[in-house]
């Protein structure tokens, strides 16, 4: 079999970065080859060569035989390479079918023709076995439905090349299987995928063939029917890794935080439980089960219809985040890029910023001082990797970004912390020391509440573990009783508990 798409000896050099060498690889029709490596690696900055974003400094890419010079993004499109990006670009506004064909939609005279735009749509959804309807407005659908949109997109373009990049992250369990359907599918179809995750469990369930990057460079292509975990996360980071979760006996200390049947109508429902100091509390369960929301009214971020919040034994009301920040309680949210952090902010700006108000110089601007002291002090502490405390945020990694606002957190003097979906997107070796980093604040008698929708670090990391299914706790396990099925069967039927 011929590849479809070839890149060859691709190298792309930014002011002062080399962000490729000379980097080759084969992408095959009826094929998923994915892409994996740390942040930094240099994935997107290929991705990007591959549909027309950049331009290559050296080397070629190569579709179906011919040698193309891709300007833009709609040229690549053009030629049948089309991208799934991780921040779906789906316009809530729309109904399903103006989604798929937006930009392109079909004309009769120099009108719209609705019609045939909601037949074609509705006979490409009928065809992908999503039960869905054209006509639907595409803001009231969930995550899920939306990356099927993104999938009509793809078919109705007829592409030949399908990038995909994180397409689970924000999926649960159940969601991703319909998602690895539509990748059977474009596969039987002769389509060329090229998968990008850090979810390596992934690989063995739909891909045939991995290419590992590092620093730019490519490790290696192998078959994954070949090799096991371990030997790509090696590959990956340049050596062996061993127990990556860092799994820690904790003991658990005094109550540290208390809710009671805290309730917000038509979101969430009579949710109790306790977290200790000197534990991980894993919240587990499918997207949409609340977990989220029931951890934005404990930070005072919404508003909750009845219920009681106690900490340390004494009843709080928070009645906004800066009550839950003075209480020395911290969020991590699930969207750092737009809720967590001020990207074209420095390092140290983000770093000091929840506990600027108790660090004011004596008439009442910022203490530079300190605030560099500390800046330097947690960059240090938490090895953040970046040219010094004045880099701008938003050109660190995704992993470098995550321990800033852990980093904000820990300066903030926080004594619970929830952290929600805190490993999204990014690497093996950075999650290894995020994880080494939780442990150690629970050691220190810090308390973590922890949102994930990954089974292996709900498993990998949690002292215990509470379920939510439809707005309820519909059960808690322990350690030793926590397992894939356990899990599994609280979230998704109905149980005693609700």
């Amino acid at each position: 079999m011929e590849p479809i798409l070839q890149v060859k000896n691709i190298s792309k050099v930014f002011p002062g970065v080399k962000a490729l060498t000379d980097v080759s690889a084969d992408f095959y029709p009826g094929e998923v080859h994915t892409l994996v490596g740390e942040n930094g690696a240099g994935k997107s900055t290929l991705i990007k060569i591959i549909s027309g974003v950049y331009t290559p400094t050296e080397g070629k890419v190569i579709l179906e035989g011919k040698e193309m010079n891709f300007t833009s993004p709609g040229q690549a499109i053009d030629a049948g390479i089309a991208v799934i990006h991780q921040e779906l670009s789906i316009a809530k506004d729309l109904t399903v079918a103006e989604n798929i064909y937006l930009g392109r939609e079909p004309k009769k005279g120099r009108l719209l023709d609705r019609k045939k735009m909601n037949q074609d749509a509705q006979d490409i959804l009928d065809f992908m076995k999503v039960n869905m309807k054209a006509t639907q407005l595409a803001g009231k659908l969930n995550a899920a439905q939306q990356q099927m949109i993104e999938i009509a997109k793809v078919i109705s373009k007829n592409a030949k090349v399908v990038v995909m990049d994180e397409p689970t992250s924000s999926l649960s369990e159940s969601e991703i299987d319909a998602l690895f359907e539509q990748v059977h599918i474009l596969k039987k179809n002769n389509v060329a995928i090229i998968y990008i995750t850090h979810r390596l469990k992934e690989l063995t369930e739909i891909c045939e063939r991995v290419t590992v990057l590092r620093d730019g460079c490519k490790v290696d292509t192998m078959m994954v029917k070949d090799v096991t975990e371990k030997q790509i996360v090696a590959s990956m980071v340049g050596r062996e890794m061993g127990d990556y979760y860092n799994k820690h006996e904790h003991t658990r200390g005094k109550e540290m935080l208390r809710v009671e049947n805290l309730t917000r109508k038509g979101v969430f429902e009579n949710v109790s439980f306790t977290a200790y100091a000197g534990e991980i509390v894993g919240f587990s369960g499918l997207v949409g089960a609340g977990r989220t929301e029931v951890m934005e009214a404990i930070f005072g971020a919404t508003h909750i219809d009845s219920g009681k919040i106690y900490l340390e034994g004494k009843e709080v009301q928070f009645k906004s985040p800066i009550d839950a920040i003075n209480a020395q309680v911290g969020l991590v949210t699930e969207d750092r890029r737009r809720t967590g952090l001020l990207l074209q902010k420095k390092i140290k700006e983000n770093i000091s910023l929840p506990s600027l108000p108790a660090h004011k110089s004596s008439i009442g601007f910022v203490d530079t001082k300190w605030e560099t002291e500390v800046a330097e002090e947690y960059m240090k502490k938490l090895r953040i990797k970046a040219p010094n405390i004045d880099t701008i945020l938003s050109t660190l990694s995704g992993g470098n970004q995550q321990k800033v606002i852990l980093s904000k957190w820990l300066v903030a003097n926080s004594r619970v912390l929830i952290l929600d979906e805190p490993t999204r997107g990014i690497d093996v070796n950075a999650r290894s020391e995020f994880y080494t980093l939780m442990n150690d604040f629970v050691e220190s008698g810090g308390c973590i509440i922890m949102i994930s929708s990954e089974m292996p670090e709900v498993l990998g990391v949690s002292d215990r573990v509470v379920v939510m299914r439809g707005g309820k706790i519909s059960g808690e396990l322990s350690r030793e009783e926590a397992s894939e099925q356990s899990i599994m069967a609280l979230a998704s039927f109905t149980s005693d508990a609700e």
